[in-house]
């Protein structure tokens, strides 16, 4: 039986992956379901969640996948660069960028044009509350008012833009990450594996262990395997031959599952078969769509889908849910890719030379300030340093 050619390790350190095209995929999905859930549709009569329901939504589908390859590429950065303060400022780079241009354009965009004649405006204390709180990831506390979630009298008091939640528990994930790298007291490899698999456990044996700090333990079990694949990512090879034993075992598990409820479905096997596919299309050789494994459009589409389909919905009260994934989608890309060219890339870059000069900076002074180097020879080169 034939392995697929390589390893999830030389699959994230190639430029021809599929894990953008993974990103963008769960992200145009969670649009999807939202779109449903703007025109009020219940989410269990989704189309493709009636398939699963009641053991998931397609939308909680997408958010595991979203949490997976998070996990992965979280834990591996930490194990790349060790380091508190640069880990910190590739983890701001990347998220806080666009969430604080999306939150007070949005935001501006919603007051302006869909507010009731209580609302307070664009000045009043109500939304730079909401502003400055989304943009802070609300501090990564536990208990958030539900001031910082809605504003009274914009858009009817419903929530300006509900996906932001989860970002809220990305950051406390990020935390998780940099708390057990810095406590490591093995290689950190071995560290982590250990660490996930151990909270793994804890999590679906003693919940409470996590509640003081996490309470949607399925996105956070989904960041742990991700953590867990990436120890293991060396050695670890997903493909067609793995996904078809997912779906076995999922199969084989149906009768019992169904005669005890309405679906043969369980979380467990719809999230097993989801972490198999994405790991093996993420790890799969993309010859076409380079365009689309250059640019990753998933964070804005993300971040704008919810608040542009709210709007039109408040604008167009009679659009139902197939016009909205059109239009809300429609809608949605094009700023996304303002986004991601304008603000999350750029970002990104100047964080990167920044890491890269001070990195450079204090190797240098090191070994310049070195009486053995002194001794030695000539110190290294500059471009030695940056690689």
């Amino acid at each position: 039986m034939s392995t697929p050619r390589r390893t999830l390790a030389e699959a994230a350190d190639a430029s021809d992956n599929g894990f953008n095209l993974v990103r963008l995929a769960t992200a145009l999905t969670v649009a999807y379901f939202h779109a449903y859930m703007t025109t009020g549709t219940i989410p269990a009569l989704e189309p493709l969640g009636k398939l699963f329901s009641p053991a998931a939504d397609t939308g909680r589908l997408a958010l595991a996948v979203f949490f997976l390859i998070s996990g992965f590429f979280v834990t591996r950065s930490w194990i790349n660069d060790p380091h508190l303060g640069r880990f910190a400022a590739r983890r701001a780079a990347r998220l806080l960028p666009a969430l604080a241009v999306c939150v007070p354009l949005m935001t501006l965009c919603a007051v302006l044009f869909f507010s009731a004649p209580e609302a307070h405006g664009i000045f009043s204390r109500d939304t730079w509350q909401y502003i400055l709180a989304n943009v802070g990831l609300h501090g990564l506390r536990f208990v958030i008012p539900d001031t910082e979630w809605h504003i009274n009298g914009v858009l009817g008091g419903q929530a300006i833009n509900a996906p932001l939640w989860t970002l809220f528990w990305e950051g406390r994930m990020y935390v998780m990450v940099a708390l057990l790298g810095m406590a490591a007291a093995l290689p950190l490899r071995q560290w982590f594996m250990g660490c996930a698999a151990f909270l793994l456990l804890a999590t679906q044996l003693f919940p409470d262990v996590a509640s003081g700090y996490v309470w949607e333990t399925q996105l956070w079990s989904m960041f742990l395997v991700g953590m867990l694949c990436c120890s293991l990512a060396a050695q670890l090879r997903v493909g067609p031959v793995q996904v078809a034993c997912a779906v076995v075992f999922v199969a084989i598990n149906w009768t019992r599952t169904a005669s005890m409820g309405p679906t043969g479905f369980t979380w467990f096997g719809l999230a097993l078969v989801c972490t198999a596919l994405a790991l093996w299309a993420g790890s799969t050789r993309m010859q076409r769509w380079a365009y689309l494994r250059r640019h990753d459009y998933s964070y804005g589409i993300y971040l704008y889908h919810w608040p542009i389909m709210t709007m039109l919905k408040a604008a167009i009260p009679s659009m139902t849910a197939v016009p909205m994934i059109a239009a809300g989608i429609g809608l949605t890309i094009p700023m996304a890719m303002l986004s991601w060219h304008l603000v999350e890339a750029p970002a990104m870059r100047a964080m990167r030379r920044q890491l890269s000069g001070r990195r450079l900076h204090v190797v240098e002074t090191a070994v310049t300030d070195d009486p053995a180097w002194q001794r030695s020879g000539p110190a290294p080169s500059s471009r030695q340093h940056q690689n």
